[in-house]
């Protein structure tokens, strides 16, 4: 089982992560994974026993104005390497503009070995495909269309709802004619998919040959096209327009949400603003029943960690 780790908000390698022992057992359970991670990776190691990263994963999946620099990933491609590991680059749905500026990261990505573009639009699996023919692509989990709402996702295999009703809800849109000739047409051999809280219906990797990574413990929720954490300090009216002065306040701040749920006891479900994208971690449990169905997937070889960090040094 490969074990990636997720730097969304970081702009330069964390030099202290790669020159230590990566072992979560050890360097990331100690420092990185403080707090509500320590459970995870608890669980993780209880499945599988040693698990050590291997591969970072640069860039950000929602946000165009976080896709690192050719030589930002020149930097991270030589930290990693010194390590021994293999480098993803994440990039989010593309403009016209934006695709032209990771096209020139693509071009360093291109000459790494091991390297990876994760590609969330068709638009840029496209020009990808076309431009870099040997890259290896990955489907990013933003192009797998769920019914994600935290709030009511657990309550979609109730036994009290129609079997109809927990049919559609337990689904995805891969199963829409077309989508695996598009994943063939462009020789996708990946795809990534969120911690789902309801349970997925078993056609959706029946006769696939596709490899899946899986991402734990944050389920991406929705998106925007404006940052939150961006738009606090501007003038009522002009927090939240396209195209807005930007300085990567995301890069330093968070904001936490609770939601109440329908009919629920009051607790409610917390939601994690993280730049233009909302974000929920799923419960232990969740995690726990997803980390034993493992081994009877073989297809699910790796589990990409989200750690939100900022920092230079995060260790």
């Amino acid at each position: 089982m490969e074990v990636g780790i997720s730097f969304p908000f970081l702009a330069v390698p964390p030099t202290a992560l790669f020159r230590g022992e990566a072992v979560l057992s050890k360097g990331l359970r100690e420092a990185a994974f403080r707090g509500p991670h320590e459970v995870l990776v608890e669980s993780i190691l209880r499945h599988l026993p040693g698990a050590a990263p291997s591969r970072a994963y640069v860039g950000n999946e929602t946000c165009e104005r976080l896709v690192p620099s050719p030589r930002a990933l020149e930097a991270w491609l030589s930290s990693a390497a010194a390590a021994g590991w293999r480098v993803s680059l994440v990039l989010p749905p593309l403009g016209r503009e934006a695709q032209e500026r990771a096209l020139k990261s693509l071009r360093v990505l291109a000459e790494a070995p091991g390297a990876e573009v994760v590609a969330n639009d068709w638009g840029t699996v496209h020009r990808a495909r076309k431009r870099f023919p040997d890259l290896t692509i990955v489907l990013g989990r933003l192009t797998h269309k769920m019914l994600r709402d935290p709030r009511l996702a657990e309550y979609f295999d109730s036994p009290e709802a129609p079997l109809a009703a927990r049919s559609a809800l337990c689904r995805s849109g891969e199963l829409a004619p077309g989508f695996r000739m598009l994943m063939e047409r462009y020789g996708l051999g990946r795809r990534e998919i969120d911690p789902y809280l309801q349970p997925i219906e078993e056609t959706e990797w029946e006769d696939r040959t596709e490899r899946i990574s899986v991402h734990l413990p944050h389920l991406f929720v929705t998106m925007g096209r404006s940052c939150l954490p961006g738009a606090m300090h501007r003038e009522r009216g002009n927090r939240f327009l396209p195209d807005s002065p930007c300085n990567s306040e995301c890069r330093r701040h968070a904001i936490e949400f609770q939601l109440p749920e329908p009919g629920g006891s009051g607790e409610g479900k917390r939601l994690l603003a993280l730049g233009n994208a909302i974000y929920h971690a799923v419960a232990p449990p969740v995690a726990e029943r997803i980390l034993a169905l493992l081994p009877a997937h073989r297809s699910v070889d790796r589990i990409v960690l989200t750690l939100p960090v900022t920092k230079a040094d995060p260790l």
